[in-house]
């Protein structure tokens, strides 16, 4: 028998099932706090704010209709979780150790860059290439970096983003490209440097 669906699960947690939410949780959880992680850079808030989409979702099942993906209500869900911080707290980027854990394992920033064992310096490189990489992300504008993150780490169809972000897909397009460019232009000599 084969799984069933994220839309079948949903409407089963419409007519009441636990155990299909907890299905869903399971299979969207990691996801969801990498999500929230690479917005945060805080793994404790990715987790609690993961917790919270679920929340919602659980607590708004009886009007879900499966008119798109549920991966694309979830996100959305979350983004609307992340507009509603960011209204609340303000928003300024964190700085972060690079022996902080990094993703929802615990793994260390240098555990997650690092692939086998390579050279002291040669390690150095990629910890910082990986460093310099990510505080050119934190540096966009919270609307493209939105974009870059849902298309690129989520592997979402520019499609999907526009429809989690509730905006027209030319917007995603010249979203994604203005942080192509950005991302560039605060890249630009600095990866070279490392050479």
């Amino acid at each position: 028998m084969s799984e069933p669906s994220d839309a079948d699960l949903m409407l089963r947690v419409k007519g009441g099932d636990i155990r299909s939410f907890e299905i869903l949780v399971g299979r969207h959880q990691r996801p969801l706090i990498n999500y929230f992680f690479r917005m945060t850079w805080d793994r404790q808030g990715a987790e609690d704010m993961a917790q919270e989409v679920f929340i919602r979702i659980y607590n708004h099942a009886k009007d879900y209709e499966p008119q798109a993906k549920f991966t694309t209500y979830m996100y959305r869900v979350a983004r609307n979780l992340w507009i509603d911080k960011i209204r609340h707290d303000g928003h300024a980027p964190r700085t972060v150790s690079l022996d902080a854990p990094v993703d929802s394992e615990g793994d260390t920033f240098h555990e997650v860059v690092s692939n086998d064992s390579p050279a002291p310096d040669s390690r150095m490189d990629k910890d910082e290439r990986a460093a310099i990489v990510r505080t050119a992300i934190e540096g966009l504008p919270e609307e493209q970096k939105q974009v870059l993150l849902l298309a690129e780490s989520k592997g979402m169809k520019y499609q999907e983003v526009a429809e989690v972000l509730g905006i027209p897909l030319g917007t995603v397009k010249s979203r994604m490209h203005a942080a192509m460019l950005k991302l560039k232009d605060l890249l630009a000599g600095k990866l070279e440097n490392l050479q």
